[in-house]
């Protein structure tokens, strides 16, 4: 079974066309942009992937990474085709065998009435097959979202990291350099403690002074007893 996306950050948690010199992202904003039309709930196609438009060519589910239709998939986003998409879509491609070249989208394309019933996004596990645990299903809402997003502000929203165990909190995402220095935990009295101390050093100097001062009270009455006498 394949996952439907229906929101833009579950799209984000999956990593798809990220980062670059991946091109998934790009291409799936280009494809929105440029190839669908939103009429209620359906996507109407603004291109004809059997004429081969943008380097559309036919995908023929021989792997059953999709599910099986009458209907005709097709495949688009091989920046190897030359010419086939624009250059905002193809500015990171390196030319190498290398994660540049690696996303596609997969259309299940219904010519009887000109829409699309399906959009897949998915990328190569190698250089022929398309990795199953990385193949998504676009939902329409999802895809109307995307149409309502600026280029800029596509690719600006952050990819949402994974959720760290708090076991991990301290370790996840940092670097040698990005660590940060240790710091030492303060040292810390309880105030109660302190509060003890202070009450009995005061209550042992008066007790001293009270004493002194029986002490010279005797002196005084025993030196006067003595000289009347």
């Amino acid at each position: 079974m394949t996952r439907t996306l229906d929101e833009l950050s579950d799209l984000r948690k999956t990593r798809y066309g990220w980062p670059p010199p991946r091109h998934g992202l790009i291409l799936l904003w280009w494809f929105a942009h440029e190839c669908v039309q939103i009429d209620y709930d359906r996507m109407i196609a603004r291109c004809n992937p059997a004429n081969g438009a943008f380097g559309f060519h036919r995908f023929y589910n021989w792997d059953k990474l999709l599910p099986r239709t009458n209907l005709p998939y097709y495949e688009v986003g091989n920046l190897n085709t030359t010419g086939s998409l624009p250059l905002y879509v193809t500015q990171y491609y390196t030319g190498y065998i290398d994660n540049s070249n690696k996303d596609r989208i997969i259309v299940l394309f219904n010519s009887r009435w000109n829409r699309f019933d399906c959009v897949y996004v998915t990328q190569h596990s190698d250089l022929v097959k398309f990795d199953q645990n990385h193949t998504y299903c676009i939902s329409t809402k999802l895809m109307k979202e995307i149409k309502n997003l600026s280029r800029e502000d596509f690719l600006r929203k952050p990819i949402l990291p994974k959720r760290p165990n708090p076991s991990e909190h301290c370790t996840i995402n940092m670097t040698n350099n990005e660590m940060p220095n240790p710091q030492p935990r303060p040292s810390h009295t309880p105030q109660p403690v302190q509060s003890e101390n202070s009450c009995l050093s005061k209550c042992c100097c008066v007790l001293i002074c009270v004493l002194i001062l029986l002490f010279l009270i005797v002196a005084a009455s025993v030196f006067l007893w003595f000289k009347l006498k």
